[in-house]
C-alpha cells in the first residue's frame, strides 16, 4: 500500500503533527524510517494534564485525578489535580519528550499546569530548552484551577528570571509573544531588558508583578502592540502607560495588598499611547484617567453609580476619543435613585462616530422594588447619532412583583440604528417600556431580539432566568404584540 502522507511537504506534515497529543505523537516514530525523527517538525509544543497524562477516564483510573467536595449543604465537588502524584509524573513525561525531541527550532512553548516555586528549577530548564530553538511565543500558565483546592500563597510563587530568556548561543532572543499566569514578576536589577526588544504581546494574569518594570518595558521595547493586565498585584499603584508602540491594552481587576492583607483596588490613572485604538480597563470608572490616545475605537469601561458625576465624567472623557466607533459598557446600579438622576440628564458631548454599544446592566442585590428605568439607554442613543448596533443585557434579571404603568414617552427620533438585542428579560414594566418606545422611535430600525438569555463580557457561556418560561414570555407578547405597537413586526423573541 502507497503511503501517500509520508509524500507530503514537511509544513504540511508539521501542522498534521500539531493536531496529535504528546502520547499519539511519539507513537508516530515506529511507523517507519521516514517517521522516526519526523515528530521533530512539530513547531508548537503545548503541554497540559490531558495532553501529557491522557483522557479524564484515565487520570481518574490512575489516581492523578481526585474529587473534591466544596459545599457540603449541596454535595458539591469537582475534580483536582492529586498534588503528591500530578506533578511528578507530568514534570517526567515532559522532561522524557524534551530530552528526546529531534527539533532544532519550535515557534510556540505552553505550559497549562499547577506549579509554584517549588519547580522553579523544572520551569527554568523548559524556558532554556524553548529559548535555545529560537520560540517566538511562550505561555506558562500555573494555574489552581481546577489543579489544586487551594490557591498557591504568594510566597510560593514561581519568580521569574530575565536572565532564561537571552539565548546563550546567539546572544539574542526571538520572544515576540509572553503569557503568563500565577507567578512572580520582578524589575531586574541590571534593568536588562534586551531579551525582550522583539516582544509584540505581553499579557499578565493573577500576577504579582512591579509597576517600575511595566514602566520600564514599556519605554524600552519599541515594538510592543499588545498589553494586557488582568487581576495583577501592584506594589503600590498601577503603573503609568506610557507608550509609542502600544495598540491594545486591557487593565482590569488589579490591586494593592497591604501589609496587613488588606486588599485595594486601584485605577488606572495614565494612558498615554497616540497609537492606540482599543482600550479595556474594567473596573475603572474613568473618574481620575488622564488620556493621550485620539485614534482609539475601541473602548470597554465600567460605571459605578456611586456617584453622578462617574457618570458625566465617563461620556464626557469618551467625547474626546474623536474616531471611537465601539463601546461596551458595564453599569453597576449601586441605588436607584442615583439612576433615576442619571435618567433625567442628557450628555451633553455627542459621541459622533459611535456606531456599536454593548451594555451589560446589573442590578442592586437588595431591590425590593419596580424603581428601575432603563430611560438612561436613550439618552446615550440621544448623543450616539449614528449609533447602528445596540446590545442590552441584564445580568441576573428579577421579576418585580408591584408594576408600574407603562409610559408612551415622547423621546427623539433617530435614523440610524438597525439592529437591537435585548437579553435578560422576563417581563418587567420597564422592559418592555423600553421595547414599544424603541420600536416607534427608531425609524430604520430592522430587528430587535427579545430573550430571557444573558451573558457577561466575551463569555460564550449564556444563563437565563426560568421566570422566562413560567409568565414572561406571555407578558411580553400580549403588550408587544398588540395592533396598538408600532413596529410588531420586527420583533423576534427566542
Amino acid at each position: 500500500m502507497d503511503d501517500h502522507i509520508s509524500e507530503l511537504p514537511d509544513d504540511i506534515l508539521s501542522y498534521i503533527l500539531t493536531m496529535l497529543s504528546i502520547k499519539d505523537l511519539l507513537k508516530t516514530s515506529v511507523l517507519s524510517k521516514r517517521w522516526r525523527k519526523l515528530w521533530g517538525l512539530r513547531k508548537h509544543l503545548y503541554f497540559d494534564i490531558y495532553n501529557v497524562l491522557g483522557t479524564e477516564k484515565e487520570l481518574l483510573e490512575k489516581g492523578y485525578l481526585t474529587e473534591v467536595t466544596v459545599d457540603i449543604v449541596y454535595s458539591r465537588t469537582y475534580r483536582c489535580v492529586n498534588l503528591d502524584l500530578g506533578p511528578k509524573e507530568f514534570i517526567k513525561r515532559v522532561d522524557q519528550f524534551l530530552n528526546n525531541f529531534p527539533g532544532t527550532a519550535i515557534d510556540s512553548f505552553f505550559v497549562n499546569f499547577y506549579f509554584d516555586c517549588e519547580q522553579s528549577n523544572t520551569i527554568d530548564r523548559w524556558i532554556c530548552f524553548a529559548i535555545a530553538r529560537g520560540v517566538e511565543r511562550i505561555n506558562l500558565l500555573f494555574r489552581w484551577w481546577p489543579y489544586t483546592a487551594n490557591s498557591t500563597t504568594q510566597n510560593k510563587l514561581y519568580k521569574l528570571d530575565f536572565g532564561l530568556f537571552t539565548n546563550t548561543i546567539t546572544n539574542v532572543s526571538t520572544l515576540k509573544h509572553l503569557r503568563l499566569e500565577k507567578c512572580l514578576v520582578c524589575h531586574p536589577t541590571n534593568c536588562d531588558l534586551t531579551p525582550f526588544k522583539h516582544l509584540r504581546s505581553l499579557s499578565l494574569k493573577f500576577v504579582k508583578v512591579d509597576e517600575i518594570f511595566i514602566e520600564s518595558l514599556l519605554s524600552n521595547c519599541q515594538l510592543l502592540r499588545e498589553l494586557s493586565l488582568v487581576h495583577c498585584e501592584f506594589n503600590s499603584s498601577t503603573p503609568k502607560i506610557v507608550s509609542s508602540s502600544l495598540y491594545h491594552l486591557k487593565v482590569s481587576g488589579c490591586c494593592k495588598v497591604s501589609s496587613n492583607n488588606f486588599t485595594r483596588f486601584i485605577r488606572l490613572m495614565l494612558v498615554d499611547c497616540f497609537r492606540l485604538t482599543s482600550l479595556e480597563c474594567c473596573g475603572n470608572d474613568l473618574s481620575a484617567l488622564n488620556t493621550n490616545t485620539r485614534v482609539l475605537k475601541r473602548i470597554n469601561f465600567s460605571i459605578y453609580f456611586d456617584e453622578i458625576e462617574n457618570y458625566l465624567n465617563a461620556f464626557a472623557l469618551c467625547a474626546t476619543f474623536p474616531e471611537l466607533e465601539i463601546m461596551r459598557l458595564k453599569i453597576y446600579t449601586i441605588t436607584m435613585d442615583l439612576l433615576q438622576v442619571a435618567t433625567s440628564l442628557k450628555i451633553a458631548q455627542p459621541l459622533e462616530h459611535l456606531k456599536q454599544l454593548d451594555c451589560i446592566i446589573y442590578l442592586p442585590f437588595d431591590t425590593i422594588n419596580e424603581e428601575c428605568d432603563l430611560m438612561m439607554i436613550f439618552n446615550i442613543l440621544q448623543a450616539s447619532p449614528l449609533l447602528q448596533k445596540l446590545s442590552i443585557m441584564i445580568a441576573e434579571p428579577k421579576f418585580f412583583e408591584k408594576q408600574k404603568d407603562i409610559r408612551d414617552v415622547e423621546i427623539f427620533s433617530h435614523d440610524e440604528i438597525k439592529v437591537i438585542e435585548f437579553g435578560g428579560c422576563v417581563g418587567n414594566w420597564f422592559e418592555i417600556e423600553f421595547v414599544m418606545n424603541i420600536l416607534k422611535y427608531a425609524h430604520k430600525l430592522e430587528q430587535i431580539v427579545v430573550s430571557p438569555y444573558f451573558r457577561e463580557d466575551d463569555s460564550s457561556n449564556w444563563m437565563f432566568d426560568p421566570l422566562w418560561f413560567q409568565s414572561g414570555r406571555e407578558r411580553m407578547i400580549e403588550k408587544l404584540q398588540g395592533e396598538e405597537v408600532v413596529g410588531r413586526e420586527k420583533l423576534m423573541f427566542i
